[in-house]
């Protein structure tokens, strides 16, 4: 087995060298499933907790064995994200570590845990430091008891509170806060009362998203009926008016499309993605990325069924191993779709050296009219959306991408 999996590695990865990426991991359980929520995701099912982490530690060392080979690697940042990674017992949770990071995680590295506040205590809190993690990200998404109650979440505006001064007592120096904007019935008002409470803990990171109805959701459904209204076009821009403006004064930086952050406090993991950097994701409707042995990279992703997943764990009929690369029109999409969602933009210097000089004029040409209407702008050979252009930044994509070969 081990020579067939050095094999298989030289195949998909070239050379044997040392490899550097993220590591994501998706814990699948809830308690209750969110209104608007189409993640991967299942409520009631924490029996089979035991033995969902059994299959992602043998999926994790499958990777080891066929994807890496052996070979020397470094995990340059770690996510739990789900889901609700918060409901794992504190032994179960041990386990998943000990088995991921048998030699210890390292101190440096960015260990970023999910939570939610009504399965956030001081006693977790403690179990997670010791076992390496250093960041949480707590999903309030709203200090509204109503607007909880809108979106199906099941804690309250109480809990919250009580969640983020447990983090702030525990002398949690890296959280982040997630808020969403844009809800049924929500008036800018509202949003601006949840936005004042959330800076008024000194977050050191807050990712704000705006709702999205998201096909076969509850929300999806409701809307579909005219049971469910959102706010206007109007509405939705006066909020982002206030989030923009709020978070600059309290000495966040809009680093990304949705996120924000005090200096040093951007979200590592989530930066190894927009900047297309490798990433392996565990677990059931995980996505993955690789570059080596391809010119392009390749993607595969997990099933998202369960019982799906746990059979793929079972026959070792792992997808990495048969997933073709992508194209050079894919690679070169991705580059833009993850490129014009940070600050920091499109580095045309390192696209030129990868998709070619021809690349780069077309694209220079195709932009030439979003530059001059201010949708975009290219400084120091970095290509960004502006303020306005991050509001219709989809738009701008296509624009962009359409004919680009």
């Amino acid at each position: 087995m081990r020579r067939s999996g050095e094999e298989t590695a030289r195949r998909l990865t070239g050379p044997a060298v040392p490899l550097s990426f993220a590591l994501y991991v998706h814990v699948p359980f809830c308690r209750a499933k969110c209104a608007y929520c189409d993640f991967t995701s299942f409520e009631g099912r924490e029996a089979e907790i035991p033995r969902y982490i059994e299959m992602l530690l043998k999926e994790w060392e499958a990777v080891r064995e066929i994807l890496l080979a052996g070979r020397p690697y470094t995990v340059t940042s770690c996510y739990f994200g789900g889901g609700t990674p918060s409901l794992l017992p504190e032994s179960r949770l041990e386990i998943l570590i000990q088995g991921l990071f048998p030699q210890g995680t390292d101190p440096g590295m960015e260990f970023s845990l999910e939570a939610n506040p009504e399965s956030l205590s001081a006693a977790k809190l403690a179990c997670w430091r010791r076992l390496g993690i250093n960041r949480v990200s707590l999903g309030v998404q709203s200090f509204s008891d109503a607007m909880l109650r809108r979106l199906g979440r099941i804690h309250t505006a109480r809990q919250a509170e009580e969640a983020v001064l447990s983090l702030i007592r525990g002398g949690w120096e890296n959280w982040s806060l997630d808020l969403m904007f844009g809800l049924p019935g929500q008036h800018s008002r509202d949003f601006e009362r949840d936005l004042e409470r959330a800076l008024s803990y000194r977050p050191p990171h807050l990712s704000a998203y705006h709702l999205t109805l998201a096909h076969d959701t509850l929300m999806d459904s409701l809307a579909r009926e005219g049971r469910l209204h959102l706010p206007g076009e109007d509405v939705v821009l006066a909020m982002m008016d206030i989030l923009e403006g709020e978070t600059a004064k309290a000495g966040l930086v809009h680093y990304e499309t949705s996120n924000f952050a005090r200096p040093g406090f951007a979200c590592a993991h989530n930066l190894a993605y927009w900047r297309l950097r490798p990433y392996i994701g565990l677990g059931a409707g995980a996505v993955s990325y690789f570059e080596e042995g391809t010119p392009w990279g390749r993607h595969w992703k997990n099933p998202d069924d369960l019982s799906a997943y746990g059979e793929m764990a079972e026959n070792g009929s792992w997808r990495f191993p048969r997933q073709e690369p992508l194209k050079r029109n894919e690679a070169l999409a991705e580059t833009f779709l993850t490129g014009l969602r940070l600050a920091e933009g499109v580095d045309m210097k390192e696209m030129g050296g990868r998709f070619g000089p021809e690349t780069v004029r077309e694209v220079s040409r195709k932009i030439r009219p979003l530059v001059a209407a201010g949708w975009l702008e290219v400084n120091e050979d970095a290509l960004k959306a502006t303020q306005k252009g991050r509001r219709v930044l989809d738009s701008l994509l296509l624009e962009i991408l359409s004919d680009l070969e």
